[in-house]
C-alpha cells in the first residue's frame, strides 16, 4: 500500500506541515542554553508515532501524507512561475532542482515508512528503533519544505528574502544533524531490522544526506 496514494491534496484541506520551530526568537534575558535544548528535545520527540493515542500504523501514515502535501504544495506553486526577469528565472530554476531532491527524498520516506504496513510496529512505535531517526527526518523535511514554500511564493512575486530563507535553514540545521547522527547509529546494528528494510534504508540516507547537499549548493 503507497502511502502517498492515501492523501488526495485538496486546496480547502490540505494537511499542513510541521511548523518551524522559532529558536532565534527567544528572550536573550530570560533563556538559556537549557531552555534551548529543552525546546529541541520536545520539539524532536513530538513527531514520534504516540501509540497510547492512536495505532502506529495510522500515526505512521498521516505523518508521511502531511508532508507529502505539503510537497505536492511546494510542487504547484513552482508550477506557476513565469517570469521574464533573468535573475529571477535562475533562482526558480534552482529551486526547482531543490524540490525534486525534497521528492526523492519523500519517496525514500515511503519505501521505509511503508513497511509499517507488513512488519512489526514496534520498530515505528515512539520507542521505536526506527523512531528517532525517522522523527528527524520528517520534522526537518518539513520544515525545509514550509522554508522552500516561502521562497517560491516569494520569488512568484519577484520579491525573494534571501536572508530570511538562509536563517529559516540554519534554524533546522541541527535536526539535520541529530537525524544524521541517528542514521550512522542505525547503520551499526542494520541487523536488527528486516532484511527487507536494509535497501530501502541505504537510499533514504543517500536521499537524506543528498537534499542536504544541494541546499548548501549556491542558488543561480
Amino acid at each position: 500500500m503507497k502511502l502517498t496514494n492515501v492523501a488526495v491534496l485538496r486546496d480547502d484541506d490540505r494537511t499542513s506541515p510541521l511548523p518551524m520551530f522559532p529558536l532565534d526568537d527567544l528572550d536573550d534575558d530570560v533563556s538559556t542554553s537549557l531552555d534551548v535544548d529543552a525546546l529541541k528535545e520536545e520539539s524532536y520527540i513530538g513527531t514520534r508515532p504516540k501509540e497510547d493515542e492512536e495505532a502506529i500504523d495510522v500515526a505512521v501514515r498521516k505523518r508521511h501524507e502531511a508532508l507529502a502535501d505539503a510537497v505536492a504544495a511546494l510542487e504547484s506553486t513552482c508550477a506557476s512561475f513565469d517570469s521574464v526577469d533573468v535573475s529571477a528565472s535562475a533562482a526558480q530554476t534552482s529551486l526547482r532542482r531543490r524540490v525534486g531532491s525534497v521528492r526523492v527524498l519523500v519517496t525514500a520516506l515511503e519505501g521505509v515508512a511503508s513497511h509499517v504496513e507488513t512488519t512489526n510496529h514496534d520498530l515505528f512505535a515512539g520507542d521505536g528503533l526506527l523512531a528517532p531517526y525517522l522523527a528527524g527526518i520528517y520534522l526537518w523535511a518539513s520544515d525545509v519544505t514550509e522554508t522552500l514554500h516561502s521562497l517560491a511564493r516569494d520569488l512568484n512575486a519577484l520579491s525573494p528574502d534571501w536572508a530570511s530563507f538562509r536563517a529559516r535553514l540554519a534554524d533546522v540545521a541541527w535536526i539535520y544533524e541529530m537525524a544524521h547522527g541517528e542514521g550512522r547509529r542505525l547503520e551499526s546494528v542494520l541487523d536488527l531490522l528486516p532484511v527487507e528494510l536494509h535497501d530501502p534504508m541505504d537510499e533514504l540516507l543517500v536521499a537524506f544526506v543528498g537534499l542536504k547537499h544541494k541546499l548548501d549548493e549556491p542558488f543561480g
